[in-house]
This record gives structure tokens, C-alpha cells and sequence, in this order.
């Protein structure tokens, strides 16, 4: 699929369904324009609500569609998208 201008995504909520039908919903807290990206692909960050509010990276190759959400309160046990979570080594 072609670029589909994913800078506009950023810091907003989102629900993804990638290309093989799976949909993730989370807060886009990085982007990586296709000049910076070393494989010259755009791609977006999203730390998703469920599976313990990990990070995972979608190249616009990946994405089928993308759309703003609102989201009120994140589910429980989701750390704040819009906090840094802080680990302990």
C-alpha cells in the first residue's frame, strides 16, 4: 500500500487493522518519516492499551486502515500513553 501520510497520526489515539485483518488500538507516540527510516519506509509507534501497553511499530506497507479514536480512560492496568512509564532494573 502506498504512504499514507502517518505524521498526522501523531499523539493521537488510534485503532489500526493491519493487513492481515488484526486490529490494535493505541496512543502513536513516535514517527519515522520514510527520509529517516534506514529501509526508506514511513512508520508510526503505538503504545497499544492491551498486552501490557507495549510498543509496536507499523510501516504504512502494514497498515490496512488507520482512524482517530477517543478514548475516555484507557483500560485497567494500561500505563498513561501521555506518561513516561518507568521501569526498575
Amino acid at each position: 500500500m502506498s504512504t499514507k501520510k502517518l505524521q498526522k497520526y501523531l499523539f493521537e489515539n488510534v485503532k489500526i487493522v493491519d493487513i492481515d485483518g488484526k486490529v490494535f488500538t493505541g496512543f502513536v507516540n513516535c514517527y519515522t518519516s520514510a527520509l529517516d527510516d534506514m529501509d526508506g519506509l514511513e512508520n508510526i509507534s503505538i503504545r497499544e492499551y492491551l498486552n501490557a501497553g507495549y510498543l509496536i511499530d507499523f510501516t504504512a506497507a502494514d497498515i490496512s486502515t488507520i482512524e482517530i479514536i477517543e478514548v475516555t480512560e484507557p483500560p485497567k492496568n494500561t500505563p498513561n500513553p501521555r506518561q513516561p512509564t518507568l521501569q526498575t532494573v
